[in-house]
């Protein structure tokens, strides 16, 4: 799956973005529950997951992430860190998405 890095303003990393075509929210949980290290702490709700436009958080390393479906009706979804910026981590997990094809 194809992703793109997001940089702020000031050129430092923040996270990047997925197209939705070929996963869904819960496509993008599923990967996120396999990649080493990553623990889930907020999860959609299946009967309410439209709802929250950052619709999984998790953390990797002390570092925390949400999973976020901009404006709540995109074509895309964004992974990015919460707090920091050009970390390691944020291409870790991009690199684990490219490596996946993911439909659902």
């Amino acid at each position: 799956m194809r992703t793109r890095r997001m940089h702020n303003a000031d050129g430092q990393l923040t996270g990047f973005e997925i197209g939705n075509a070929l996963i869904t929210r819960l496509g993008v949980l599923r990967i996120l529950e396999r990649i080493p290290g990553v623990v889930i702490t907020k999860r959609p709700r299946w009967w309410r997951s439209w709802e929250d436009d950052d619709f999984v958080h998790f953390t990797l390393n002390g570092h925390t992430f949400l999973a976020i479906e901009p404006f709540g009706d995109n074509d895309c979804y964004w992974i990015v860190a919460e707090d920091t910026f050009d970390i390691p981590e944020i291409d870790f997990v991009r690199r684990e998405f490219d490596a996946r094809r993911a439909w659902g």
